[in-house]
């Protein structure tokens, strides 16, 4: 056989196995959203307050393995009281006051800040919380990784692992990517394909766009390379994204994917 023609048509089998990879995250990810675990996480997420960067960057300094906060009140709402002696985590809460326009309108104008205190779930006591669903695919191939940083390095990006805050698994910071000590391998590809979709200054995607791009290509990698304990459905319906959104994305995300299993194994 011609050697071009190989190659288009192993080529062709890596997109038709990509198509599939992706028609079959987009179907358990909805399946995922509906599942009784998943939506009363969810709803127990809505009850609290989302948090400005500065806030949680405070957060975080204060108290890095926190998860859930929430004022002493909110706790006590959910079912839940601080227990005797925890200090507060402080954060900064506008101060706001009430004022009227010409047509008699009430708004709100911010006149300065003041410390308030918030608690982590930890704590607390109290009514138990809905588990997590499990999102997180700690499987590791050590050689696969260390193929993946090469490639990475090759595209200007460097690669630490490092003890990370809050339970994040990885990082990318534009040109560098910190991956958690007991992150998988998934991790690792996510956060490269965040670099190498998202990089650009002038991409505007919502959060849960990005994230959708970045686990989509990450699950296609590692099922290419044979992993199967992936939990990147419950990871997007974190972020309630649907599979029409999914599959609306799937050429961007099958041109990312091929590019990093092609530099890994190229197409023969």
């Amino acid at each position: 056989m011609d050697t071009l023609v190989k190659t288009k048509n192993t080529a062709n089998e890596l997109n038709l196995k990509i198509q599939a990879h992706l028609e079959e995250l987009a179907k358990a990810t909805e399946e995922a959203k509906r599942s009784e675990a998943m939506l009363d996480y969810l709803s127990f997420c809505a009850r609290f307050h989302n948090y400005s960067s500065s806030n949680i960057w405070l957060i975080m300094l204060t108290k890095p393995e926190a998860t859930f906060v929430a004022g002493f009140h909110k706790w006590k709402s959910l079912g839940r009281w601080v227990r005797k002696g925890e200090k507060g985590i402080p954060i900064l809460a506008p101060i706001l006051v009430k004022e009227e326009d010409q047509d008699n309108l009430e708004t709100h104008h911010l006149v300065g800040f003041k410390v308030v205190y918030v608690f982590d779930v930890s704590q607390t006591e109290g009514e138990p919380l809905p588990p997590a669903p499990d999102w997180k695919s700690p499987e590791k191939n050590q050689e696969l990784n260390q193929q993946l940083i090469k490639y990475a390095e090759s595209q200007g990006i460097s690669v630490s692992f490092k003890n990370l805050p809050m339970d994040i698994q990885g990082v990318s910071k534009g040109g560098a990517i910190d991956i958690a000590l007991g992150a998988g391998t998934k991790t690792l590809v996510h956060e490269i394909a965040h670099e190498l979709m998202h990089r650009d200054k002038d991409n505007f995607e919502s959060r849960a766009i990005k994230e959708l791009e970045a686990e989509s290509v990450a699950y296609v990698v590692c099922k290419h390379f044979g992993f199967e304990s992936l939990n990147s459905p419950n990871y997007l319906a974190f972020f309630e994204v649907s599979s029409k959104e999914l599959l609306s994305h799937m050429d961007k995300i099958m041109k990312t994917a091929t590019r990093i299993i092609t530099a890994i194994k190229p197409v023969a």
